[in-house]
């Protein structure tokens, strides 16, 4: 009967070892903040999309970066997001093809840079409302 306690300890731990490894990250994506607006990048392997994927209901501002000619992990897009007024909230490099962000809601304005090339696009985020956009480059 002493070895009940023991027992039941290491069921206890088994059964809740798999909900642990669910609830942890598949990747690390960091986030980052610049001008009291949180952002995240990455996508450039199968578990940095996934996770990704996770935490996508977190951003209501979701830009995706591709190039003509190049591989799906396109990186290095430099990405500047502007108010209403022109006022530049963040400036950044993405990690991966991936780039979201949590704004409040207003006009917004997203110039994404790639290579020489620049793509701008302007949306309104009205609420609880999620819009992804698309920001395509001519390639290398």
């Amino acid at each position: 009967m002493k070895h009940v306690p023991v027992l039941l300890a290491l069921a206890c731990a088994l059964t809740l070892a798999p909900v642990a490894a669910q609830q942890k990250s598949l990747a690390e994506i960091p986030v980052r903040k610049q001008s009291g607006i949180p952002f995240v990048s990455g996508g450039m392997t199968a578990a940095q999309r996934q996770e990704m994927q996770r935490i996508a209901n977190k951003y209501p501002m979701q830009l995706v970066f591709a190039a003509e000619g190049q591989p799906p992990e396109l990186s290095g897009v430099r990405i500047k997001v502007r108010d209403l007024r022109g006022d530049t909230l963040i400036d950044a490099v993405a990690d991966g093809p991936l780039f979201y962000f949590n704004p409040p809601s207003g006009r917004w304005t997203m110039e994404a840079e790639w290579n020489g090339e620049k793509v701008t696009r302007t949306v309104d985020l009205v609420g609880r409302r999620y819009i992804v956009l698309e920001f395509r480059f001519q390639g290398g």
